[in-house]
């Protein structure tokens, strides 16, 4: 769940209720769903550069969503690694150690660098290995937000669980089944995925690499539900991408 938008964009998208800097928004989304958690992370984007332009005040809203609702949201914190080794590893602690930061979300074609740039990375990747951190990859974008170039990261870091949003998009869902089979620590999320691509993941790889995301606001959760009961999934693979895959994941008790 992206929480990155204020009121005057949030009333344009599909959650229009769902507004940064207000918690019982997501709470509220949560049990429309019926979901007992959900992952939270600010917008992809910069929205007011350069005054946060690592991300820092936008992490810190997610923050304050986990720490009130902390049985019920999973906050991830939004990272530019390209700020250098020793701040990036800073916030990173400091996030832990704040509000419990459960996972790192990198978007490389926003923030101009390679994911298979272990100078850039490398720092990054040590803390999320130190602290256990789950890490969400916008994935399907040329020429940087690419799943073989995200696979050369997860075949660095072997102990690290890496999430591979929209299953490479369309046009790149070959190269992220190919990194799934290759790389038992890769999963996916199948978030803004046509149902032939969910279909053809679950073929080639397994129900149990398989997440459910819903990638609101700007997309509709029950149209991105719709797609597991159009492809046919039974109840037990339903059970498993709706939540049971993620609560191993993203390490939800």
């Amino acid at each position: 769940m992206h929480y990155g938008t204020d009121k005057n964009v949030a009333a344009n998208t599909c959650v229009p209720y769902l507004v940064r800097g207000e918690p019982d928004s997501v709470i509220r989304l949560l049990d429309e769903q019926g979901a007992s958690h959900g992952v939270l992370f600010p917008h992809d984007r910069r929205q007011t550069p350069p005054w946060d332009a690592d991300y820092n005040e936008a992490n810190g809203d997610v923050g304050l969503a986990a720490l009130k609702y902390p049985d019920r949201i999973v906050g991830v914190a939004r990272i530019d690694p390209t700020f250098g080794a020793k701040h990036t590893q800073e916030l990173i602690d400091r996030y832990v150690g704040e509000w419990n930061c459960r996972g790192l979300k990198l978007v490389a074609g926003y923030d101009f660098y390679r994911p298979n740039d272990m100078k850039v990375m490398g720092p990054l990747l040590d803390k999320a290995e130190e602290h256990n951190l789950t890490v969400l990859m916008h994935s399907g974008d040329a020429p940087r937000d690419l799943p073989y170039l995200q696979a050369q990261a997860a075949k660095a870091y072997p102990n690290v669980t890496f999430v591979l949003a929209h299953i490479g998009m369309h046009a790149f869902l070959w190269e992220a089944i190919l990194a799934c089979q290759e790389y038992p620590n890769i999963n996916v999320d199948m978030s803004q995925a046509y149902p032939f691509d969910i279909m053809t993941f679950l073929k080639n790889v397994s129900v149990d690499r398989l997440q459910y995301g819903s990638d609101v606001p700007y997309q509709s959760p029950r149209v991105e539900q719709e797609k597991l009961r159009v492809i046919g999934l039974g109840e037990e693979d339903l059970e498993k991408v709706f939540w049971k895959n993620a609560a191993r994941i993203w390490r939800i008790a």
